[in-house]
């Protein structure tokens, strides 16, 4: 895996503190949906390792029912290190709180 850059102590924002190096969904305003370990979280950028970028349109499957089939199979990683530019998240939870389907 490639190492992280060095990031400020205290630069991740309190609210994204608990968070980290937890297995994460980020929901963007794009066709794409992020799942990965959260390593870093700043005001510009989340940090995701071993992460599964999952592009909604081809497959079929809306982001909904993606982060359902993500948490009963897991991340099937396809990248070792992604930043996601913070301006661009419209949710970030940890994968084992999306609920099942009722």
């Amino acid at each position: 895996m490639t190492a992280l850059p060095p990031f400020p102590s205290g630069s991740t924002p309190e609210a994204l503190r608990p968070l980290l190096g937890e297995v994460v969904i980020v929901d963007t305003d794009t066709h794409y949906v992020f799942l990965g370990k959260l390593e870093h979280g700043d005001r510009e950028f989340l940090c995701l390792s071993q992460v599964d970028i999952h592009e909604i349109r081809p497959s079929g499957l809306n982001k909904e029912r993606y982060a359902h089939e993500a948490r009963k199979i897991g991340v099937r990683a396809n990248r070792d290190l992604t930043y996601i530019p913070m301006a661009r998240v419209v949710a970030l939870s940890r994968l084992c709180d999306v609920k099942d389907f009722q």
